[in-house]
């Protein structure tokens, strides 16, 4: 068993992990002690970690209680980047607002990483918020409304622009999700620790059932006010071989401005479980997600 030694972050969320050794596969109490630490923290960062993409990809499907031997059919991404200098990366530049990666599709994306590949300072900085704390300190008025309504998950241009508010810094992809995207109750319960979250967020919520523009607007702009209220963020500031790994259902990421001609910030990404590679949802992956 690995001599781990954990510190958090912050009280609600997060947790730096040292004296993790880099194998594949890792002793089975080391993948009990993680997964607990996981469940609970919602955020892992290994910080000095000499991990290459097979050792990433298998800690991020561990994590989620996936076998903890790596099949030989497990997808390795080995060019999945968000990066301001490789070609053909995810979000090379601008602002992302707060998001769950693919929050629109069918199939649930559980957990994801980002490797400090090559990071110049001053790096940007990945933000996060919990959407379990955002539940658990919704007011009692709130959660009765939430309750009882669905909304709309879709990766939509006009969404962006509307919340940017004219903000020239915000990234908008031109991509779409699927027209058919299911709707999704405002709030879920978290299939693997039963706690209940807000499942909305500034980047992918288009829009609440049922109600009209003003309604709509009206409802998800106090859960934003509430989930990204000032104190509630967490801030990731990078380094050359850190690793962080999340909760994305838990937890909402985003990022301020990066610019296309700053300081270099590649970081190398994973997402568990694997998408298929002949599935549009892999194609959404690597456009739409990134921090």
């Amino acid at each position: 068993m690995e001599d781990l030694r954990v510190s958090d972050i912050r009280a609600e969320f997060g947790s730096v992990v040292s004296g993790l050794v880099p194998s594949v596969p890792l002793d089975a109490e080391t993948c009990t002690q993680l997964r607990k630490l996981f469940d609970e923290r919602s955020l892992l960062v290994f910080r000095n970690l000499d991990a290459d993409v097979t050792f990433q990809t298998y800690l991020t499907n561990m994590l989620i209680g996936e076998d903890a031997s790596v099949p030989e059919d497990l997808p390795i991404m080995e060019d999945f980047y968000v990066s301001n200098e490789r070609p053909k990366s995810a979000a090379p530049f601008g602002r992302l607002m707060y998001h769950s990666d693919s929050q629109w599709a069918k199939d649930w994306c559980f957990a994801l990483s980002l490797y400090g590949e090559k990071v110049e300072q001053p790096a940007v900085p990945t933000m996060f918020v919990s959407s379990v704390l955002g539940w658990d300190t919704l007011p009692e008025d709130l959660r009765a409304r939430a309750q009882r309504h669905m909304v709309i998950h879709q990766h939509d241009p006009e969404t962006y622009r509307k919340r940017a508010a004219g903000d020239p810094e915000v990234l908008v992809n031109d991509l779409k999700a699927s027209e058919n995207s299911p709707p999704h109750p405002i709030v879920i319960s978290h299939p693997r620790t039963g706690r209940k979250l807000l499942y909305v967020s500034q980047q992918m919520t288009r829009n609440v059932e049922g109600l009209s523009e003003q309604e709509s607007d009206e409802l998800l702009g106090v859960l934003f006010d509430h989930l990204y209220a000032p104190g509630k963020e967490l801030a990731h500031h990078w380094h050359q071989g850190d690793l962080v790994v999340w909760d994305n259902l838990a937890l909402q990421h985003a990022r301020p401005n990066v610019q296309s001609e700053g300081p270099a910030r590649t970081l190398r990404k994973t997402i568990a479980p694997p998408p298929k590679r002949d599935s549009v949802t892999s194609l959404n992956y690597s456009k739409a997600g990134a921090a």
